[in-house]
């Protein structure tokens, strides 16, 4: 006998904890679910999913994550905080005859306690923590950041606006808590009249994820998450003075509408690494330098042709800022300054995950 648990948040991970150590079985994502990537053990048919999740979410998510592994599966939903079981699907034969004896086993680790009611949304998920803490965000209001974080725990549904690739890392049940609104580069400008409406209170607090510079105005109401994925490729012509490198690295970023708060890398070769400027500058964005060997930088593929400069036949800045962000896409083409600064930024591909 043994139990195949899916929940996500505090609480349910914790119950299926308790019920997986007294009764046997393993938690599993949704994605396993989907595509029944799990193995029985030969002859057993005393097994169920349980569903940790309230009621209704549980019903949804038993419809929405099927495959031919486990459409024929007892399910029995189980409130995140073990206060209630019920078999909302007895599964069919052979299945269904064990049903009743892991549904008794159920019952009978979760305690008499067990019969009250099931709880509303709250407990579908966790919150915006372990994605902050994951990618290394920035956020721009700690006592903002705990509001969000509560409205979420409570099963609230928030809306989150994004100009990045995001994902779900769950099909079924993250959809329940929030509401994505995605806007392609070529609809930045919509993305920040967007931002502006709400930071105005012309819409209801949400949740921002986001390297476009949003400007310095205190926002009182909205949640913004930068992630750190942008690289900077840093070319040093001459003896450049290091106290004039940062501001005016960071006046450019924000000109090209980046937030300096998303360079994760500053990019460097080999020899100009100990230098002050990319310390500094390093220093500044909180950021890794990482540094290549000249022929490895001229080398570098770079994808689009210098034609204001033919005779030119390397662009290390480019090549610096794609080496250090693998498959990424270059947003600062050469910005150059009089006193021999060249820089170029790049920013990751790869999908952020929500949460």
């Amino acid at each position: 006998m043994y139990v195949i648990c899916y929940g996500k948040s505090p609480k349910a991970l914790e119950t299926g904890k308790k019920l997986i150590s007294e009764i046997g079985g393993r938690y599993v994502s949704g994605t396993e679910l989907i595509t029944g990537s799990f193995v029985f053990s030969e002859g057993e048919t005393n097994c169920a999913i349980l569903m940790l999740l309230p009621l209704e979410v549980a019903i949804k998510a038993m419809e929405e994550t099927t495959s031919d592994k486990t459409r024929d599966l007892p399910v029995i939903a189980v409130s995140p905080e073990g206060r209630y079981a019920a078999i909302i699907r007895r599964g069919n034969k052979p299945y269904d005859r064990g049903v009743n004896t892991v549904y008794d086993a159920v019952v009978k680790t979760l305690g008499s306690f067990c019969f009250s009611s099931f709880e509303g949304k709250e407990g579908i998920t966790s919150d915006l923590t372990n994605l902050v803490s994951r990618t290394g965000m920035t956020v721009n209001d700690e006592a903002i950041f705990e509001k969000m974080n509560a409205r979420i725990r409570n099963g609230e549904k928030v809306d989150v606006y994004t100009d990045l690739p995001i994902v779900f890392a769950d099909p079924v049940i993250d959809p329940m808590t929030y509401s994505l609104h995605t806007y392609p580069y070529d609809l930045r400008d919509d993305f920040i009249k967007q931002y502006k409406a709400s930071r105005e209170g012309k819409t209801d607090p949400s949740v921002f994820i986001t390297c476009t510079y949003l400007g310095d105005e205190e926002d009182q109401n909205n949640l913004i998450l930068v992630p750190k994925i942008l690289s900077l490729g840093i070319e040093i012509k001459t003896k450049t003075d290091p106290g004039y490198c940062v501001p005016v690295i960071k006046k450019s970023l924000e000109n090209h509408l980046l937030n300096p708060k998303a360079v994760s890398k500053v990019a460097c070769s080999y020899t100009a690494r100990e230098s002050e400027i990319v310390k500094g500058l390093a220093e500044e964005f909180g950021s890794e330098v990482v540094s290549f060997e000249s022929d490895k930088i001229s080398k570098t593929k770079i994808p689009m042709e210098m034609t204001f400069s033919p005779e030119k036949k390397t662009d290390s800045a480019t090549a610096l800022a794609l080496l250090s962000n693998q498959e990424g896409t270059i947003l600062i083409r050469r910005s150059t300054t009089a006193k021999g600064l060249v820089f170029s930024a790049a920013v990751s591909r790869s999908n952020i995950i929500l949460p």
